[in-house]
């Protein structure tokens, strides 16, 4: 399976290690004020004040802009974008900056702002799926035809995995990925069904998953 460092883009401090260790490094996009910002908190607008998951961030938590993150990285890493938007512009802009990277992945909630990434060499595009209305929508794919894009795929929650859900989807997707995977057993559980990929919060669970069964 790909294994994608979750969160890990959003920091220095953790973006070495997690090249080091995983397939890919994923980032939170966000467009604010003109730049754009890594970073998974939102911010309570119109106030300078961030919060996730219910839970305030301090003002000196850093929040780097894409371009910074972009020099500590090799051309060739794969980065994996979660835009945080809802305009074609953001997916435009995260593109442009990232000029010269050959293997990008943007996913994002609000799945008709990536159109401007379809059919771009060197970039997949995912549909996130996070409740079950959005994979009520992914799924009716499934009495029509396979997504427009050959490099087309669908990023969801480990809790909408189920067998039937992964069996449809990857009926018209290139790729099934999903996220919130927290052991090694439901790893090789959803590999088993067809998963092709899992993104990880926690390091050490992607080297243990490197270890045969």
């Amino acid at each position: 399976m790909e294994l994608i460092a979750h969160r890990a883009g959003n920091l220095a401090s953790t973006l070495r290690e997690a090249v080091a260790v995983a397939d890919g490094v994923e980032l939170d996009v966000h467009g604010y004020l003109g730049r754009l910002e890594v970073r998974h908190a939102k911010v309570l607008w119109p106030l300078p004040v961030r919060w996730d998951k219910w839970e305030m961030i301090p003002s000196s938590t850093p929040r780097p802009t894409l371009e910074q993150v972009l020099e500590e990285v090799e051309p060739d890493t794969h980065l994996w974008f979660d835009l945080k938007g809802f305009t074609p512009q953001l997916t435009r802009r995260v593109l442009a900056a990232a000029e010269g990277f050959g293997n990008l992945t943007l996913s994002s909630r609000s799945w008709w702002i990536l159109a401007p990434a379809r059919d771009r060499p060197g970039v997949r595009v995912m549909r996130s799926v996070g409740n079950r209305p959005q994979r009520w929508l992914a799924e009716r794919h499934v009495s029509g035809r396979r997504m427009p894009s050959s490099s087309e795929g669908i990023v969801l929650h480990e809790r909408l995995a189920t067998p039937s859900t992964v069996e449809r989807l990857i009926r018209i997707a290139s790729v099934v990925v999903v996220w919130g995977v927290t052991s090694v057993h439901r790893l090789y559980e959803l590999e088993t069904l067809g998963v092709g990929g899992a993104i990880i919060d926690d390091l050490a669970l992607i080297r243990d998953a490197r270890i045969p069964p």
